[in-house]
């Protein structure tokens, strides 16, 4: 039985677990676990994570779209082939468990729980998500942040 023709989507489906591995200038890989996938599903940057997310979605039909997605290709959105890797030997530099509750308004609305952290926090946006991630990640030193990326390049 597909998912699709169940009146309501389980409860476990409504939980994805991300696991960040990396974090370097700005930039986060790791795994991607929903039981809708039934495997952990690598990504090496943040547009492939929130893509996996979104195709899940539209997949399970779960939240439903509010707004129906323009695209600059006439063509039919296809599912991106998933990258199954082993688990990676270190352990996760952050979990986070997010919960999408609603698609309105062109975004995501819901809740994200730190596992580290101790924390849970709503969000409004898939912005505001990609924010609250940031902020329980590792930040480059004060040092690094006062110098413009600019004066960081070598010129030659």
């Amino acid at each position: 039985m597909s998912i699709a023709s169940l009146k309501t989507v389980p409860e476990d489906l409504k939980t994805s677990v991300i696991k960040v591995y990396s974090y370097q200038d700005k930039n986060l890989q790791g795994i991607l676990y929903n039981p809708y996938y039934g495997e952990e599903v690598a990504f090496s940057n943040l547009t492939r994570l929130l893509l996996l997310m979104e195709d899940m979605m539209d997949g399970m039909k779960f939240p439903q779209e509010a707004v129906q997605n323009r695209r600059f290709k006439n063509s039919k959105k296809t599912a991106e082939a998933l990258r199954i890797l082993p688990k990676p030997a270190q352990e996760a530099i952050a979990t986070f468990k997010v919960k999408v509750l609603f698609r309105q308004g062109a975004s995501w609305q819901g809740k994200v729980s730190w596992a580290e952290g101790k924390q849970e926090m709503a969000f409004r946006s898939a912005l505001e998500l990609v924010k609250l991630m940031d902020s329980a990640l590792p930040q480059p030193s004060d040092h690094e942040q006062d110098v413009p990326v600019y004066e960081k390049a070598s010129v030659g």
